[in-house]
């Protein structure tokens, strides 16, 4: 499984990394803002920092400010923080949707293998007045259990709208606040209300993120609680170097908790193909002290083919090692994720 992932990262990575001109070096911010949010050349856009469990949400759009060369630079990968901006160009589009296929499979040491195929139908957002935009995620997912991949038979549907306010203050600072309802439906069943503020800073080649995301699970009786703090520097006009901070905690029973670190690095190659290298350390624990302690790898890309079509492809490897486990716990677990999909923009 390690072995694959690593042929499937290197593989996309001699694709993106072509040598850079110095024209495309200089240009190489033009047309998109937040990696996958299409061409915001125009005019300082708002970010849409919150993620759901496995999910998405995506940028926002536009105010007319003065430009700014060395304000904020694409931050993130699709779905996540953030929009960087220039004044001028063409007027940015209203709505940006990715549709695709997502594959996640977990093979642990003292338990059956589980793997997870989802159909993403809409993962996007919609702009609906100069400061609200809707952002949503439909996906169907399906799941099957050890090494004969014997299926769970209901697929799960997962709906989520999360609609958001946006206000720019000046071009160094704004704020947003988003209120969020999701619902799963199928083999497993879950309603979860959310509100995240956010506040976003920008001081030459520095930028930061800060958000906390507060929820209601609706069948738990219980409340959760997540941040995830983005600090990014520009290096230089094509590279971008970050570390974002999480910490997601939930007051039911179980009483999951993780916490984790997440450097990253972000190129900009000819043509606005933009790849992402991110490494994660973390750990989670739950109520009774058992929990793992992670090492995950992952790479994101998106290739425009044009001004309204870009490919996607986020990949990763998890190798997971338990700590304090007991007769009930399930081992040590690796994983692999893939996304890869068709990004719109109208």
């Amino acid at each position: 499984m390690k072995n694959i992932s690593t042929l499937l990262w290197t593989s996309l990575a001699l694709v993106s990394t072509n040598v850079l001109s110095n024209e495309s070096k200089a240009n190489m911010w033009d047309g998109i803002s937040l990696p996958g949010y299409g061409s915001v050349k125009s005019k300082p856009g708002m970010w849409d920092g919150i993620e759901l469990p496995g999910h998405g949400a995506v940028a926002g759009d536009q105010l007319e400010l003065p430009k700014n060369d060395d304000s904020l630079r694409d931050i993130g990968g699709f779905g996540e923080v953030l929009m960087a901006s220039e004044s001028g160009g063409a007027t940015p589009k209203r709505t940006r949707i990715l549709t695709g296929y997502e594959y996640e499979e977990y093979v642990y040491k003292n338990a059956p293998s589980q793997l997870f195929h989802s159909i993403i139908f809409a993962d996007g957002s919609t702009k609906i007045g100069e400061n609200f935009r809707l952002a949503y995620v439909i996906k169907e997912t399906h799941k099957y259990r050890g090494k004969d991949k014997v299926s769970e038979g209901n697929s799960l549907l997962t709906i989520d709208l999360m609609p958001r306010y946006e206000k720019w203050v000046n071009e160094n600072f704004n704020y947003a606040i988003e209120v969020g309802y999701e619902k799963v439906s199928g083999f497993d069943e879950s309603t979860r209300y959310q509100i995240t503020p956010e506040l976003n800073f920008s001081l030459g080649k520095h930028f930061l993120h800060l958000n906390l995301e507060a929820g209601y699970w609706d069948e738990e009786k219980a409340m959760f609680y997540e941040t995830e703090p983005l600090y990014v520097y520009r290096f230089n006009d094509w590279i971008n170097l970050g570390s974002k901070f999480l910490y997601h905690e939930d007051k039911n029973d179980f009483a999951w908790k993780e916490i984790a670190i997440k450097p990253l690095i972000q190129f900009r190659f000819d043509n606005n193909v933009y790849l992402e290298l991110r490494y994660e350390r973390g750990e989670t624990e739950i109520y009774d002290g058992t929990g793992y302690d992670y090492n995950n790898y992952a790479l994101y890309s998106e290739i425009p083919i044009n001004s309204s079509i870009s490919l996607l492809a986020d990949l990763a490897y998890r190798d997971h090692k338990q700590r304090n486990g007991n007769e009930y716990t399930w081992g040590d677990k690796e994983g692999v994720f893939a996304k890869v999909g068709i990004i719109w923009n109208f």
